[in-house]
């Protein structure tokens, strides 16, 4: 760029009019070439994978497209599910971590989840301070194991601790998440200083600032936020997600990247969204927050091809 800056400063303007005009049309290609005129941001730079058993995944045609869509970043969902250990084979991550480092996307691996994380934390009669314990040890040894295996890769990004944080299930119990997240935090460093991320999301009628400085005393410093919209699980309206997130923009004392939900639930049954619908979600999510960065829930539903193609269409220039 810096001999472009030449090329102008020491240009002679004296010429006739038409050599001007395309001196300045080879200078703006230049420009476009070298990646400073370019097209509006694409609005989602991270997506969502919840891994399965029965997904036959092409990651190498599946990388080219979230490069086609201007993804930056695909978070993993979880690399241990239950008792569904996704590492049992290290080939597994090895080939995201392979395709990621390709196509310059960075890589966010998932820890443990509990498969009756939310029935478990529903109850109230839990030994809430046992539960995160056992949570921390099976967190950590799943870290350990993931760090073997990704150390060796540039596209690794950091840790993705399952466990969503609402505010019905733990208001009451602040204090000991807290203290759970902040071992779990000290212990993960300890393995390697990689970006920690968690999850949190709304449900209908919560005080609004209460809760943004609730997870703001919880979370602090030591991760990354990303904090669901709630139109597509229908935990909330439009509306009322706008002005959720509008007041956790100002409340909220931390990093967070809202995610958009590109599926719907209709007689209880998860389908995609149609895409006027996920458009609309985006812009009340650009809107409320102001944010450049965008996450998405999920990858399966992104890439249905009646929001995939039209999101290229209307967001990038392909």
């Amino acid at each position: 760029m810096l001999e472009i800056a030449k090329i102008v400063k020491v240009y002679d303007y004296s010429g006739s009019f038409s050599i001007k005009i395309l001196f300045f049309l080879s200078i703006l290609i230049i420009l476009i070439l070298n990646g400073v005129v370019t097209n509006k941001k694409a609005p989602i730079t991270s997506i969502f994978y919840q891994p399965l058993l029965k997904d036959k995944m092409d990651w190498n045609s599946i990388f080219k497209k979230l490069q086609k869509a201007h993804i930056e970043t695909l978070i993993l969902q979880w690399s241990r599910f239950g008792e569904v250990d996704f590492l049992k084979n290290r080939r597994w991550l090895e080939e995201i971590l392979s395709n990621g480092q390709r196509y310059n996307i960075d890589i966010v691996v998932g820890l443990y989840g509990d498969d009756k994380y939310f029935k478990k934390i529903e109850d109230k009669k839990l030994n809430i301070k046992l539960y995160l314990r056992a949570l921390r040890e099976e967190n950590i040894i799943q870290a350990k194991r993931v760090y073997s295996i990704a150390k060796d890769y540039n596209s690794f990004r950091g840790y993705y601790i399952y466990d969503e944080i609402d505010y019905i299930n733990f208001k009451d119990r602040e204090r000991a998440l807290k203290k759970y997240l902040k071992k779990l935090n000290q212990s993960i460093r300890e393995i390697s200083n990689h970006q920690i991320y968690i999850s949190a999301y709304f449900s209908k009628n919560i005080p609004e600032e209460r809760y943004a400085k609730m997870l703001s005393n919880i979370i602090s410093k030591n991760y990354v936020l990303f904090l669901q919209s709630g139109i597509g699980a229908n935990l909330v309206d439009n509306n009322t997600s706008s002005r959720y997130m509008k007041i956790f923009s100002k409340d909220f004392k931390g990093i967070f990247i809202p995610i958009v939900e590109a599926f719907t639930i209709k007689k209880s049954k998860i389908e995609p969204i149609d895409f006027n619908s996920l458009k609309r979600q985006i812009y009340i999510i650009k809107e409320s927050t102001e944010s450049n960065n965008i996450s998405l829930f999920s990858l399966r539903y992104f890439l249905d091809k009646k929001i995939f193609d039209k999101y290229l269409k209307e967001y990038t220039n392909n």
